[in-house]
């Protein structure tokens, strides 16, 4: 969310506002045309807890924001939210900005968000299929086991497992990234150092 004015003093007003509300913002910048001056807040939850806190007291933009804020909040789609922004342009309250792709936004902002992170989690785990090292059930097992039960250390297994990379191995003990692909099982967590068994992971 941005915030753009030729007045200092109204970004600072702004700025202020938000700011005793608790919520963060940019610092006040010049734009580089020198005309305006902005502030901007870039978490989104921040940004939902700004319009809440601003839309009672908007007039100009009143809106608008509470047309975006029924979007992020799930109340509205996002074509909802385009047909609002719309019909105030047509009312000549808010200025037309074309665009270059036609948006169609079918879903709610959490509606969204939820397919995203599906769609993310889909397409990391066909990533991770392809790309990351993959492990022998047997050798995961007596790595583990050599480390935790009998001492040795990382430079012992990475000399006695030459096949695996020592970042593999690292997360084989849980050391690294908590996880790594075993074959025939795929992704196992392996931050608790009681497992033996992946497939009890």
């Amino acid at each position: 969310m941005v915030f753009v004015d030729q007045s200092h003093d109204q970004i600072r007003c702004v700025k202020d506002f938000l700011n005793d509300h608790g919520i963060k913002t940019s610092n006040i910048l010049k734009r580089s045309d020198s005309e305006a001056y902005e502030l901007a807040i870039s978490e989104f939850k921040a940004v939902k807890k700004a319009l809440r806190h601003m839309v009672p007291f908007l007039c100009k933009k009143e809106i608008e924001g509470r047309g975006a804020l029924d979007y992020y909040e799930g109340r509205i789609t996002g074509n909802d939210l385009v047909s609002v922004f719309q019909t105030e342009v047509n009312a000549g309250r808010r200025e037309n900005h074309p665009h270059k792709v036609v948006l169609d936004v079918l879903y709610t902002r959490p509606e969204g968000d939820r397919i995203m992170r599906r769609l993310r989690s889909e397409k990391f785990g066909s990533a991770f299929g392809r790309f990351r090292a993959k492990v022998t059930i047997e050798d995961f097992r007596r790595i583990r086991e050599e480390y935790f039960d009998l001492g040795k250390d990382l430079v012992d297994l990475i000399e006695n497992y030459p096949k695996y990379s020592k970042e593999t191995i690292r997360r084989i003990l849980g050391r690294d990234r908590g996880y790594v692909g075993v074959k025939g099982i795929g992704r196992v967590d392996t931050t608790d150092t009681t497992i033996r068994d992946p497939r009890a992971a």
